[in-house]
């Protein structure tokens, strides 16, 4: 599925693209991004908690599946940074796979392979996703669609949304979505694309609307002006 919006996107004229930059800078952030994304997905584990982990300490107090949430987050952070490094981050299914297949690992029916069955979203009416049997084509087609004669921060924009719409994966959508959005970020030298958890309330609002309309005015603007981390030197 596509989606509609005339909201114009624009880099800031001072801003200038440094790939190495971007990667350390996103390196070194990697705990704040990690906390982020997990509360996103409603995760009690505390930044300090996640940091610990990420040092490779163990923590108590906690469900298995809420800390193995992060580890997995974090190990999916890990994978999209080390293929931008290496030069081999693509905007592609088989990456789509690999990114999904550890964030969402242990928490849906499948992982890393799209969705064989019917998915809704919680508090939407109107809401269908497409069918799975559908899902293949849709990527082939749409995608080039989405990037086509866009700068990369608009392309990272409009590919989480679209990835999100479409809900290829059983689970993990948002989370599988907002790596390759990274991706293509730090790939370009722009900085990251991250939902702060102070934001979250007002992102989860704009994208209830999204599903339902698919009228991307608001969510574009907001992710525009509040999502875009551009890298300061």
């Amino acid at each position: 599925m596509l989606f509609d919006y005339n909201y114009k996107i624009d880099i800031p004229p001072n801003i200038i693209p440094d790939e190495r930059f971007a990667l350390f800078s996103a390196k070194r952030m990697l705990p704040e991004y990690v906390f982020d994304t997990s509360q996103l997905e409603n995760n009690p584990i505390t930044f300090p908690e996640v940091q610990t982990l990420i040092d490779g300490i163990t923590i108590g107090g906690h469900k298995i599946s809420d800390v193995q949430q992060v580890l997995n987050i974090k190990s999916a952070w890990n994978l999209m940074l080390d293929a931008v490094k290496t030069n081999s981050f693509t905007l592609s299914k088989d990456m789509f796979h690999r990114i999904n297949d550890v964030i969402a690992r242990e928490e849906a029916l499948e992982w890393g392979r799209f969705r064989t069955g019917r998915v809704g979203i919680a508090g939407t009416k109107n809401y269908v996703a497409p069918l799975h049997n559908e899902l293949d084509e849709i990527f082939d087609r749409e995608l080039p669609i989405i990037l086509e004669g866009k700068h990369e921060v608009e392309q990272a924009i409009r590919l989480f949304l679209w990835a999100a719409l479409n809900q290829f994966y059983w689970d993990g959508n948002k989370r599988t979505a907002r790596l390759m959005a990274n991706g293509i970020m730090i790939k370009a030298g722009y900085g990251v694309f991250n939902i702060r958890v102070k934001d979250i309330l007002k992102f989860n609002t704009l994208m209830v609307d999204f599903y339902e309309t698919r009228r991307a005015n608001n969510i574009v603007k907001f992710l525009a002006e509040k999502c875009i981390k551009y890298i300061e030197k």
